[in-house]
């Protein structure tokens, strides 16, 4: 979610050294406290736990490839050799990476 900041917060946070995406970090998760959000040390220890995750999973799928057919389906998924990876990425097959990868609410655990 893109926040429009009024001209008085664009000065605030000019003025007070944050750069200008903290408030939608804040907001996103933030704790609702009235009409604004507070970010406490629970909830930054909360997102730091899951970005945590993700690298973890990042870091034991290295190197791996998944094959999706035209439908979407997943065809495959293995752990592709070095030498695989280099041929692949020399230019012998099309590769091209998706606009963005999400992971999957199960791999979330968005609790």
């Amino acid at each position: 979610m893109k926040l429009n900041l009024s001209q008085h917060a664009r000065t605030r946070v000019q003025q007070r050294g944050f750069y200008e995406n903290d408030p939608e970090i804040i907001y996103k998760i933030g704790t609702l406290v009235d009409d604004s959000m507070l970010l406490t040390n629970k909830d930054v220890d909360h997102a730091i736990r899951e970005h945590k995750r993700e690298i973890e999973i990042l870091e034991r799928l290295r190197g791996c490839r998944v094959v999706v057919g035209e439908s979407g389906n997943v065809i495959t998924i293995y752990n592709a050799s070095r030498k695989t990876q280099k041929r692949l990425l020399r230019g012998t097959h099309n590769h091209k990476k998706p606009q963005r990868w999400v992971l999957p609410n199960k791999v979330r655990n968005t609790t």
